[in-house]
């Protein structure tokens, strides 16, 4: 399950949580249902049914204001022009959602952002999806807006950029390890010269004061 630990900006997350369980079981179950050739009633709150119903609604050419899922949404919206994106923005379940239909880049969905935003960018069926890693309270309450196949690859893309920064930040340390303990080695290294420079310029200093004195002798005797 995803978390949000304020010490993290993420955590893991489990794929078999329980919205991409219940979706696909759903799925499964309007599937078989086709295949077999039955009749009978799907679950309306199902993923299927609902993209079922909104396509029903478009051929009919109406429109209505349900948030069931990103697919839905993208069907009752209008065909973007040639410079001309159709945007649409709402709020599902608290957290901010803005989706655009653009001609020329294709569909992007964007979902909550911070202050501080950390975004990533996910390929999904319905388009690209962008998500704040700094927000993820925001992609939880959206989770039931995605298939389960998106869903998947939202969350396999959010481990991916997780499990790389962490080796980068391993090879950093590293790094860093490396040219502090060469500079340790240096520093080393200098201190031991000068003490062998005090120590030879300590010796020539008592070696002259000795001749200075057998000098000073010779003379006082002489």
């Amino acid at each position: 399950m995803i978390n949000n630990d304020r010490y993290m900006a993420y955590q893991t997350f489990n794929t078999t949580n329980y919205t991409a369980k219940q979706l696909e079981k759903q799925m499964k179950s309007a599937h078989q249902l086709k295949s077999a050739g039955m009749e009978g009633n799907v679950d309306p709150n199902s993923f299927a049914a609902k993209l079922k119903q909104a396509d029903e609604y478009a051929a009919s050419g109406e429109h209505y204001s349900a948030t069931d899922s990103i697919g839905v949404m993208l069907r009752q919206m209008d065909e973007p022009k040639a410079g001309e994106p159709v945007t649409r923005d709402f709020f599902h379940n608290g957290a901010r959602v803005s989706i655009t239909k653009d001609a020329m880049y294709g569909n992007s969905i964007t979902i909550g952002g911070s202050s501080n935003p950390d975004w990533i960018h996910v390929d999904t069926s319905v388009g690209t999806v962008h998500i704040d890693l700094n927000d993820m309270t925001s992609l939880m309450k959206c989770l039931d807006l995605f298939s389960p196949e998106d869903l998947n690859a939202i969350l396999r893309k959010i481990q991916e950029v997780k499990q790389a920064r962490e080796a980068m930040n391993q090879i950093d340390r590293m790094q860093d390890e490396l040219v502090k303990n060469n500079r340790d080695e240096k520093k080393d290294g200098e201190e031991d010269g000068m003490q062998s420079v005090g120590e030879a310029v300590g010796v020539v200093s008592a070696e002259e004061m000795h001749e200075i004195e057998e000098k000073r002798e010779k003379k006082f005797i002489g």
